[in-house]
């Protein structure tokens, strides 16, 4: 049994019918306002109410219980989906670590409209409370795939259309001077090292946020955003 908290993230989750909710865990202390829209959407679903005394840490007194979830979509399905758009903005995360940067990068992803995020099967951070609090109900809007090998994903990508950018300090290509084409895919690296090296070789070109500060790198959360902002508005 999974559980989520938060007002957002649980709103959310008790909007989409697909998710097999258990219970809805209620601090006794919060005000009426405060989760009138959750009871309601509750009371329609037939969810039971619990109230507590205790209230869980980052919880902002709210949690509730889904049995059997999983917010992973096959990769077939995903692909032919992206195959028949002229549009499509895709998201590769290689080897995100950090619960925080990936509920964040999830957030982003939904408010410019990205079709897919693929993440490596290993050495990734997978889908747990911290990012699905994180992504403040965005999760149960943004199609997520694990794969094997990014190298060969990036080259199915490529024979259905898409250009691949590859997210780098030391690229010489500044990001707000490209002209992009319609199927984007955007790969970012690991908090530390970036992306891969043989990653990094599949991908058409490397692009550069300008630095101005004495700071010379971005949280890779706040990049991602900053990058996807440019592609919708290309």
């Amino acid at each position: 049994m999974e559980r989520i908290i938060g007002i957002n993230p649980v709103t959310e989750a008790l909007l989409n019918k697909e998710n097999n909710i258990e219970k809805l865990e209620l601090y006794r202390g919060l005000k009426e306002d405060t989760v009138k829209k959750i009871k309601e959407l509750a009371s329609k679903r037939n969810i039971k109410i619990f109230y507590t005394g205790k209230k869980i840490d980052n919880s902002q007194g709210v949690a509730i219980y889904i049995s059997n979830h999983d917010y992973y979509v096959e990769q077939q399905d995903a692909f032919e989906n992206l195959d028949t758009r002229e549009k499509s903005i895709v998201l590769i995360l290689d080897e995100i670590q950090d619960p925080r940067n990936f509920g964040a990068i999830i957030r982003s992803a939904e408010v410019f409209n990205v079709d897919l995020i693929i993440i490596p099967e290993r050495n990734s951070v997978r889908i747990n409370e911290t990012v699905v609090k994180t992504s403040t109900g965005a999760i149960e809007y943004v199609k997520i795939t694990k794969v094997t090998n990014l190298s060969d994903t990036i080259n199915k990508l490529k024979r259905i259309g898409f250009w691949v950018y590859g997210a780098a300090g030391e690229a010489t290509i500044d990001y707000n001077l490209e002209t992009y084409p319609n199927k984007i895919a955007l790969v970012l690296g690991n908090e530390g090292t970036g992306i891969r090296k043989k990653v990094r070789e599949h991908c058409d070109k490397l692009i550069k946020i300008p630095m101005y500060g004495k700071i010379n790198s971005l949280n890779v959360s706040v990049a991602t955003g900053i990058l996807l902002s440019r592609f919708v508005n290309k």
